[in-house]
């Protein structure tokens, strides 16, 4: 190839001048055996099939290989023969084109005067097509250790290498060094070559067993030193080679798969005989004691304390880690959280919750479980032995445990479930409180009888100082005998508050995040975020409703048996007045919940406007629309504010009800006494009576008091009550995600908000394979926000769906899926925490070097090491400490820990600077995984192996960079106005 760079010429050129066009069609196929030329297709496009002859006779079908359209340059291959038993066998290549096909014969010794730029496009064209066909069967191509590039030369060990993006070649894989596509060794089929030049695309891969040292060319730099046709003739032996073994391996596949249905219906049967005889499923229960792991042991024993369903997956054959908590936390839908046992607390003479701890020494799981005395006990899952937890034992184990939350039951939740919830594993504490308010209420009465007895024996019997003394004693011992009742009666009261109001709070949280986005979408968020508090709020006002005024009354009924004992027609007057004044505190109460609702719904509103509007103030200073959101916040607030002079006004009448109200009863009681004009009542024990009747009147007053707090909580109970009845995902559906290849698949989606609001997404289709770049632009609103969405399975597509390695997203377990990518929303928000947690999350056990690598691929190292604390840094409830772009860039790091499969960005650099962001996407465009980025930036996406431009919910362009940058169209008008 001597021609100089001015003197080459086009494909097409040479193709014109030729003089051997031959039709190609489906009746008049041409047999590609010809090895000294190639061939060129004018117009139409042909079809390759592979045909396998024996002693000139085909042995089957004509099997399809690949597709070659019009423009593009085809390679003859020499038919691939063996000679066996006499007989000889040839698998050769066949062209069969459309209607109107035309084939025009380019001679090898004319392609020297084509560019060499061009005539590398044309060969890379048909080694992706053509290592495509070859990796058909592939079901999941494996993740490259490396990326090799043109004139790169890389020392291997082991592990997989691949390219990125173009056509690369690559030499020195010696025999028995390496497998290509994991099938045959390139050395060992090219005989009488030390080494093999094979060529590796983004379909393709070489598998390397022991150290070599390979080097990376062009497809141009062959052409222009003359090696190219050599190289690609090797390469198509190598092709045929594998074919030959792929046809032996399908023979093989049929036959397995054969015998696999054959024993999978004779296993059906053996499993539904043993069913027949097992219909109490004693003997799963038994399989599965027998067959469960330390761990499962441990969460079965826990699950049964605390009614949660603990699910344990079942792993594949083919994927050999072990099941672990997080597994399976996301497969049973239960969420926990760490906690720290920290010895200089004494943890073990607590009784807060049943925990699962690990010993340290062999990391074996252990149960604690709260005992009867304040101390933890201590089980061994595996032999079921308990002991007590003494600082021994506590320091057996690690620092870190597992605190469980149990969810509320599937389905619609009622109020009685919901009560039935609250109250279990409360036994204890019940008790303790009805105990302590019955003898409060007992201790409560002794005044008045003292009383009683001061008046009707002490003082009329003259002779007082003694035992008025005595009295005082016992007034006193009463007292420090009531102080202790009281303490007793809140301790009881805070622990039972705290325990189901937390447990509620909890798992109301729990089912809000997993409702459906559909849902979710029709409640504003002032809604929400108040629905959540509900039960914080039930949690403050629990002890001033129960304790000081409900308990208070049930506990003093006791007082009508003193009364009655005394006199019958007092009791009666009693009796009947606290009816009256106790029906009369629930009226004015009830009144209460007209105006608290209508408070509540007009703080909902203000607080849900709020929020959007300071989501979108920009957005209104551009449209000078400041004063109609104002607007809309004054009626909102004007309807908040007259709910609470309302309120106001009740709660005005009732305090000054409850005050009057001991006086009003006092003065009823002093008349119905002198109406009846009992001579032999003594004073005594109208005192006794008179005493207890005003005690229980404040317990009226009381209640009547405290009772606007009901009427402000029912209202929030019955906001809730929506989000309790509907469906929530109650366990994580779907098929377990052991792991993930890199494919994902967005295929024909179309999605609206509603089904009477118009289409935010029109038939949506973006491919990204295994280890590609793949980038979405578009303007604001295009719905690219709206497909990362759906990426995730916070909404479901309309029509179409969203594949992950050929998986309907809608059939996985998305915990796991979502654990398993790595993913930064447009909106970032760090936890209150150091920068390790924020970075490390959810991953288990990361070391120290895998932080610090994620740090820096995300090019946030420098900013870190230069803070006091480094990683220890705070980064404050607020973020202050950080920066908007070094926020970005720790969510980054986030997502790029454990180096996961897929990666989805979503404006994730758009904080950044320039020089940032093109060092982020430099470092992302290295990864071998799958990165599906949304920017804003255009110029940062030159490494995208793919655009997808977005315009009105539709893709209307996809190519590279350098493809639409030279394409009149929707991405040159973005970039304009970006440069401009």
């Amino acid at each position: 190839m001597d021609h100089t760079s001015n003197q080459r010429t086009t494909v097409s050129d040479i193709a014109a001048r030729s003089t051997v066009s031959v039709p190609c069609e489906g009746n008049s196929p041409v047999v590609l055996d010809d090895n000294e030329s190639f061939w060129y297709v004018a117009n139409g496009a042909v079809d390759l099939f592979l045909i396998e002859t024996k002693d000139g006779i085909e042995q089957a079908a004509p099997q399809h290989l690949m597709r070659v359209e019009s423009k593009r340059l085809l390679p003859s291959f020499v038919p691939d023969t063996q000679d066996k038993d006499g007989s000889t066998t040839t698998l050769g290549l066949v062209a069969k084109g459309k209607p109107g096909t035309r084939l025009t014969r380019i001679p090898v010794s004319d392609l020297s005067k084509i560019h060499s730029s061009e005539l590398a496009e044309q060969i890379d064209g048909w080694l992706t097509a053509l290592t495509q066909a070859l990796s058909r069967f592939v079901i999941r191509s494996p993740r490259p250790n490396a990326l090799i590039e043109p004139t790169l030369e890389i020392t291997l060990s082991k592990g997989i290498t691949s390219v990125s993006r173009s056509v690369v070649w690559v030499s020195g894989a010696t025999q028995g060094t390496g497998l290509f596509m994991d099938m045959v060794d390139p050395a060992e089929i090219v005989k009488g070559a030390t080494e093999s030049a094979i060529p590796l695309t983004r379909a393709s891969w070489i598998s390397i067993f022991e150290e070599v040292t390979i080097s990376g060319y062009s497809t141009e730099t062959l052409a222009k030193d003359g090696s190219l046709l050599v190289a690609l003739e090797s390469f198509h032996r190598i092709a045929l080679h594998m074919e030959r073994l792929n046809r032996r391996l399908a023979v093989v596949d049929d036959a397995n798969l054969e015998r696999d249905r054959i024993m999978s219906r004779r296993v059906a049967e053996d499993v539904a005989r043993t069913r027949l005889f097992d219909i109490y499923d004693q003997q799963r229960k038994t399989e599965e004691q027998a067959t469960d792991t330390a761990l499962a042991s441990a969460l079965r024993l826990i699950g049964r304390r605390l009614g949660i369903e603990f699910t344990i997956p079942r792993r594949s054959e083919s994927f050999e880690e072990p099941v672990t908590l997080i597994d399976i936390l996301d497969v049973s839908s239960v969420r926990a959280r760490r906690v720290k046992l920290d010895s200089d607390s004494r943890w073990w003479h607590s009784d807060s919750a049943i925990l699962l701890a690990f010993r340290a020494t062999d990391n074996q799981p252990i149960v604690l479980i709260p005992g009867m005395h304040g101390r933890y006990n201590l089980i061994d899952p595996v032999t079921r032995k308990r002991v007590i937890t003494t600082k021994a034992r506590a320091a057996e184990l690690k620092e870190e445990a597992w605190m469980f939350y149990q969810p509320l039951p599937s389905g619609s939740v009622t109020s009685s479930e919901l009560l039935r919830f609250a109250l279990r594993r409360s036994g204890k504490d019940l008790t303790r409180l009805a105990l302590s308010g019955i003898v409060g209420g007992l201790v409560k009465l002794v005044p008045a009888l003292m009383l009683g007895l001061v008046a009707n024996h002490i003082v009329a019997g003259g002779n007082t100082t003694g035992p008025l003394f005595i009295v005082a004693v016992l007034l006193a011992v009463i007292g420090l005998l009531s102080v202790f009742v009281n303490l007793l009666e809140n301790t009881a009261m805070m622990r039972f508050e705290g325990r189901s109001a937390s447990r509620l709070e909890a798992a109301f949280w729990d089912r809000l995040m997993r409702l459906p986005s559909e849902i979710l979408h029709r409640q504003p968020s002032g809604d929400l975020a108040m629905s959540g508090m509900a039960f914080q709020n039930l949690r403050d006002g629990l002890q001033r409703v129960i304790v000081n005024s409900v308990l208070s009354l049930v506990f003093l009924l006791p007082v009508f048996g003193v009364v009655f004992f005394y006199d019958v027609v007092l009791g009666s007057v009693v009796l009947i007045f606290s009816v009256v004044a106790l029906s009369i505190m629930i009226f004015w109460g009830l009144c209460q919940i007209s105006p608290y609702s209508r408070m509540i719904s007009a703080i909902r509103r203000v607080s849900g406007l709020l929020f959007e509007i300071i989501e979108g103030i920009s957005k209104l200073r551009v449209e000078n629309a400041e004063g109609s959101a104002f607007a809309m916040w004054a009626q909102d607030y004007r309807d908040q504010k007259r709910a609470e002079l309302k309120l106001g006004k009740y709660e005005r009448h009732a305090r000054a009800l409850g005050a009057a109200l001991p006086f009003i009863a006092g003065a009823v009681l002093v008349f119905f006494v002198v109406a009846i004009g009992d001579s032999d009542f003594l004073v005594g024990d109208f005192l006794i009576v008179f005493a207890a009747f005003i005690v229980f009147q404040h317990a009226i007053a009381r209640f009547g008091e405290s009772f606007g707090l009901v009427a402000s909580m029912l209202p929030a109970l019955n906001q809730m009550r929506s989000m309790l009845a509907a469906d929530p995902q109650t366990k994580t559906l779907g098929d377990p995600v052991e792991s993930l290849h890199g494919e994902v698949l967005f295929d024909r989606i179309s999605f609206r908000y509603t089904p009477d609001s118009p289409l935010v997404l029109t038939d949506v289709t973006i491919h990204a394979r295994p280890g590609e770049f793949i980038a979405i632009a578009g303007e604001s609103g295009a719905g690219k926000s709206t497909l990362f969405r759906l990426a995730i399975g916070l909404d479901r597509p309309t029509n179409g769906a969203v594949y992950y390695d050929g998986r309907d997203l809608r059939h996985l377990n998305l915990k796991q899926l979502r654990r398993k990518m790595g993913v930064v929303p447009q909106s970032v928000r760090l936890h209150p925490q150091d920068i390790w947690d924020n970075i490390v999350v959810h991953h288990e056990d990361p070391n120290t070097e895998q932080v610090w690598e994620a740090a820096r691929s995300a090019s946030v190292e420098q900013e870190i090491r230069s803070m006091p604390m480094g990683m220890m840094t705070m980064v404050g409830a607020s973020g202050s400490v950080l920066s908007g772009g070094e926020s970005q860039r720790i969510s980054i790091a986030r997502s790029l820990l454990g180096n996961p499969r897929i990666m989805l960005f979503d404006e994730a650099t758009n904080w950044l600077d320039n020089d940032k962001q093109a060092q982020v996407m430099q470092n992302l465009a290295l990864l071998t995984s799958t990165r599906i980025v949304i920017a804003h930036r255009l110029s940062t996406l030159k490494q995208a192996d793919r655009i997808y431009v977005m315009q009105a919910g539709k893709v209307v362009q996809s190519g590279t960079f350098d493809e639409l940058i030279e394409v009149h169209g929707v991405f040159k008008e973005l970039v304009k106005r970006q440069i401009a």
